[in-house]
């Protein structure tokens, strides 16, 4: 595959949008020990053809380097002629894309997300009312309720892929893999660093609130 429909220039502009997504949340620590990964879609989207720019497996994302990202098309396969590697996850992105016709998907791993993970691992969901970073997602309602999926971590990529599709509701731009992390996603970059941002302070605060309830 190729991506002759699709202009350099539009190529260039993508990658220098996630380079500085992925320094401002290296620089929060959100990315420990190489985990993580960044997408943000390119072109033209139907269900079936789509393309974008994640990530590269195993990459120090505290530092830039020419090879931090490479392209993929719907079933998470490079569709350029590389020698790197799209993480595993990068099927997860692709069932969010698929179902959500979204712009960008921001996976990262944080103590508050992987703790709230684990405390309602069982029930999954993470119940959220009345704060005010919901009005992040666009929710307005006054003491508005909302609940976060949360899957199972299986370490079989393509099970937890699986599980998207039915798991994603229209409302809540995220998802949570238990003791793992979060997956947030928007309509550009923007958007879905803002979602992010929200669901960050959100778990923060759910995992204090605990603490002072005992």
């Amino acid at each position: 595959m190729s991506f002759v429909t699709i202009p350099l220039e539009q190529k260039q502009a993508v990658l220098r949008e996630l380079s500085g997504i992925k320094e401002q949340f290296a620089a929060r620590h959100w990315f420990p020990g190489t985990s993580g990964n960044l997408s943000l879609r390119i072109g033209d989207y139907t269900p079936d053809n789509f393309y974008f720019a994640i990530t590269a497996s195993g990459k120090d994302k505290s530092v830039s380097t020419p090879s931090d990202f490479l392209f993929v098309d719907q079933e998470g396969r490079a569709c350029e002629t590389t020698e790197l590697r799209p993480s595993a996850e990068t099927l997860i992105h692709c069932e969010i894309y698929r179902k959500t016709g979204c712009g960008a998907v921001f996976h990262v791993h944080t103590v508050f997300n992987n703790l709230v993970s684990e405390y309602f691992g069982e029930q999954g969901q993470v119940p959220i009312q009345g704060l005010e970073l919901i009005k992040a997602f666009n929710i307005w309602e006054e003491n508005a309720a909302i609940t976060v999926p949360v899957l199972p971590n299986y370490a079989d990529i393509p099970r937890i892929a699986e599980l998207v599709p039915d798991a994603l509701h229209p409302a809540v731009p995220g998802i949570l893999l238990r003791g793992h992390g979060i997956y947030a996603w928007g309509q550009n970059a923007f958007e879905a660093k803002r979602h992010l941002e929200a669901f960050e302070f959100i778990f923060e605060y759910i995992y204090r609130d605990l603490l002072l309830r005992k």
